[in-house]
């Protein structure tokens, strides 16, 4: 089971980051390599080797029509995983006619098998091309060019995975970079607002949410007074104390200047409330730059069923404000207690 678990991780059997590529890919290459391989059909033909022929001109029919399938943001006519077998055949097809010359024809046809085909597949399919042709290879070309073509044919399916690997993790900085805030490493208003839309599905499941705001009270005077390093400096303190105390599937994001939102999943709101408190004392105790006490205004709201985000986010922001205008430094939960007028924004 481990070592299963280790090939999974190794070639990200999983991981699926050409997908949204994968009909510009088929439609950039599979035109080309259609007419690429007609001078070969018409050789075959020219000296009587019909089968491969034949074999050569459904690849090239099937190439044809997936790639102007592709070309016009179309369901391929011949599923990939077809195209792929159909190009190991001729692979198969051109080693056993021509020797080493057809041989290579599986480094092409290893990369496409990854360009066209989902990982794990690519990676069944192309375990079967550098089998199957070092066992052909062996019979009909004897150990030693055997051996050299299995060799380069595994480096070859070896160097694909590593640079998938890496645009893996490229792809996986960037997508950081777009969602969390570079100053305090909590997640940005983007990734906020993808998150609160995510609860609407797990909500029809059953699954409770829960979700806090937190305003650090007269953030302005901190900056008048003491400047905006010191003020950076007291949202990088805030964010760490809230990571510290957060469960691992909480999420913390940073939605404004001085505002942090934290979504609970799997939490009631009796729950979220108890742990508000304890950030918000945690917060007011702690040791802040330029020694300032430095405390938080929360709201507190839960996910009913049927709830908008937009909803959501009015009535969690309609229980900060209530924390502002009673006094700030404490936690108001949602519906606990009902303003005699409607909440207006106050001054921080």
């Amino acid at each position: 089971m481990k070592s299963t678990a280790r090939i999974r991780r190794w070639f990200r059997l999983d991981s699926e980051s050409l997908t949204p590529y994968r009909t510009r890919i088929v439609a950039a290459l599979s035109l080309p390599a259609a007419l690429l391989l007609l001078p070969f059909t018409m050789t075959h033909l020219l000296y009587g080797r019909w089968g491969l022929a034949v074999v050569i001109a459904i690849a090239q029919v099937v190439l044809f029509v997936d790639g102007r399938a592709a070309s016009r943001n179309l369901p391929p006519p011949v599923p990939h995983l077809a195209l792929a077998t159909i190009l190991m055949v001729v692979v198969f097809a051109s080693l056993a006619f021509q020797g080493i010359n057809g041989a290579l024809w599986a480094y092409p046809t290893l990369f496409i098998c990854y360009f066209i085909l989902p990982r794990g597949r690519a990676l069944g399919v192309s375990s079967v091309i550098v089998i199957a042709v070092s066992l052909i290879a062996y019979d009909s070309l004897g150990v030693a060019l055997a051996a050299r073509l299995a060799a380069t044919l595994a480096l070859t399916l070896a160097m694909i995975n590593v640079v998938l690997n890496v645009i893996d993790d490229l792809q996986q900085a960037l997508h950081d970079q777009a969602v969390t805030d570079a100053l305090t490493g909590a997640y940005n208003r983007r990734r906020f607002d993808e998150e609160l839309a995510r609860v609407e599905l797990t909500a029809a499941q059953g699954q409770t949410c829960t979700l806090l705001t937190l305003d650090v009270d007269h953030f302005k005077r901190v900056n008048d007074t003491y400047g905006h390093a010191v003020g950076d400096e007291v949202l990088r303190r805030v964010s760490a104390l809230i990571k510290a105390r957060k469960r691992r599937d909480d999420m913390l994001f940073r939605i404004g200047g001085e505002e942090f939102a934290l979504l609970l999943p799997g939490c009631g709101a009796t729950e979220a409330a108890a742990l508000a408190e304890v950030l918000r004392k945690r917060i007011e105790q702690a040791e802040m730059p330029a020694g300032q006490c430095i405390t938080v205004s929360v709201g507190v709201a839960n996910h009913i069923v049927g709830d908008t985000p937009e909803a959501w986010a009015r009535r969690v922001d309609a229980a900060l404000y209530l924390a502002k205008r009673q006094g700030r430094n404490r936690v108001i939960v949602s519906g606990s207690t009902a303003p005699a007028e409607p909440i207006q924004p106050v001054s921080v």
